[in-house]
């Protein structure tokens, strides 16, 4: 088996500061890369990456959602590598 990558955006609730929330993503066990992005209309959002063993059953999106000040989560890519 190898490893599974996912790669998402999220988006911070209104009033929390992406920055604040950047800190919280990069907690996440299994978060591989993290950082700030410009989106639309002068929106930051957080685009991060995720890294972890094909089978575990882990669901990112779903932990990632879970985190305090998280608006929404938008699922870019999933697939296997090395």
């Amino acid at each position: 088996m190898g490893k599974v990558l996912c790669v998402m955006k999220v988006f911070p609730k209104e009033e929390v500061n992406v920055e604040d929330l950047l800190q919280v993503v990069n907690k996440v066990d299994g978060c591989n890369t993290a950082k700030v992005i410009d989106y639309v209309f002068g929106m930051k959002v957080i685009q991060a990456s995720f890294v972890t063993e094909d089978g575990s059953g882990r669901d990112f999106e779903q932990e990632v959602s879970d985190l305090t000040g998280v608006s929404n989560v938008q699922v870019e890519e999933v697939g296997l590598i090395g």
